[in-house]
């Protein structure tokens, strides 16, 4: 009974020893299952989201790559509108300084031929009252200064001047 003089088993602490060391070897091993399942479903669910996080965060790239395939795309696209703005605008101002040019051409010619036209009609005017004036003055000079002999000379001489007009006229014509 020395052995047993080691341990008073009238003291409660080696009776709480023992039946933690019996509760550990009976049900010892369904715990460390529960245990050993309960980390292994842990594992599985951190895994699953690592696996989730990985193929959102693989998602997540394509998207980026898409999108940044399309701006650039759009940039290009905005680009190519841009040059192509820039070529219509450059082509409607050389169009619309051409029309001007042509238009102011038009203008210059239309007033140049009004003007030579006015002075036309200004010419024949003044040509026309001298004209006129040069008959009256003429007609009061001839009737202030002729006597009736001058003035049957003067009648027949024009006759006669008339007459070889037309003659000559006729040959011409034959």
């Amino acid at each position: 009974m020395k052995m047993f003089n080691l341990f008073d088993l009238n003291d409660p602490q080696i009776w709480v020893a023992v039946s933690f060391i019996l509760f550990f070897l009976l049900f010892g091993k369904f715990i460390w299952r529960k245990f050993s399942f309960f980390l292994d479903s842990k594992i599985d669910t951190i895994n699953e989201e690592i696996n989730l996080a990985n193929e959102l965060h693989q998602e997540a790239k394509e998207l980026l790559s898409e999108e940044i395939k399309k701006y650039q795309s759009l940039e290009n696209q905005i680009d190519s509108i841009i040059a192509e703005g820039k070529i219509k605008a450059q082509k409607l101002y050389n169009e619309s300084k051409d029309k001007i040019n042509n238009e102011i051409e038009k203008l210059e010619k239309s007033s140049l031929e009004k003007i030579k036209y006015l002075e036309q009609q200004t010419i024949d005017k003044i040509q026309e009252k001298v004209s006129k004036e040069a008959l009256v003055i003429t007609k009061k000079f001839l009737l202030e200064s002729l006597d009736k002999e001058n003035h049957l000379k003067l009648l027949n001489n024009s006759i006669q001047e008339v007459e070889n007009t037309l003659s000559t006229k006729d040959k011409f014509i034959q």
